[in-house]
């Protein structure tokens, strides 16, 4: 019974000889060295000094109104001037008249708009169409408009100014304006 049994040494010898990683005989490779992209590493910076990250966000490729977007910083611009100890009610009128200097009746008349005719909102004639990315921004801030009265006058949408409002904290509305807040370029 000896002689049938295998030499185990041998047969372990035997393997170690065929299965050596330091000799490569039994295994050819035709892999050759990797070749370097010489010319784009020698333009690359390090990453230490590399800039920020271009806007990638699929949400940032929407395209955006330049009136809403305007409108936007001169809005943005009349709330930092309020006084933020006390609460304020603000109109869209307001905010137009305090940016450009016109007066919405004198424009109104000035363009013919019939004060006992008008509907559809068309009251104010040229300016309509800024008062309502003004109101639009105002309710993305403050929420729905109420009517109440402001220094005697009855008001169809008046917007609620919390005391204690800062806009500098506000998220703005509009994708332009977000990414100049994230940059830290947005006044105010």
């Amino acid at each position: 019974m000896a002689d049938e049994t295998p030499d185990i040494e041998a047969i372990h010898r035997e393997l170690q000889k065929q299965f050596n990683p330091a000799s490569n005989r039994r295994f050819t490779s035709t892999a050759t060295i990797e070749k370097k992209a010489e010319q784009v590493e020698d333009r690359l910076l390090p990453d230490d000094q590399r800039g920020r990250l271009p806007v990638t966000r699929s949400d940032y490729v929407i395209p955006e109104n330049p009136f809403r977007v305007a409108w936007e910083r001169e809005v943005r611009k009349f709330l930092s001037k309020l006084n933020h100890s006390k609460g304020h009610k603000i109109t869209a009128p307001m905010i137009y008249e305090w940016c450009t200097g016109v007066n919405l009746v004198e424009l109104a008349k000035a363009e013919g708009v019939d004060p006992t005719a008008w509907r559809g909102g068309a009251r104010w004639g040229s300016a309509n169409i800024h008062l309502r990315h003004i109101n639009a921004i105002l309710t993305d801030y403050f929420g729905k408009p109420r009517k109440t009265t402001i220094a005697g006058r009855h008001v169809g949408r008046a917007y609620d100014v919390p005391p204690e409002f800062r806009v500098s904290r506000k998220r703005p509305s509009t994708i332009t304006l977000i990414v100049e807040r994230e940059e830290g370029t947005l006044n105010p």
